[in-house]
């Protein structure tokens, strides 16, 4: 376990991170909408 293999886990884990944001701020989106739907 070097530092390369260390940098290698960071950089593979900074996109993995950066979609379930992403996939995170989607379905938070997604049930604003729906509540707003519903309760209009």
């Amino acid at each position: 376990m070097g530092p390369t293999r260390l940098l290698t886990l960071a950089k593979l884990r900074m996109p993995v991170s950066q979609s379930v944001a992403v996939r995170l701020r989607g379905i938070s989106s997604v049930v604003e909408r729906e509540t707003a739907q519903t309760t209009s």
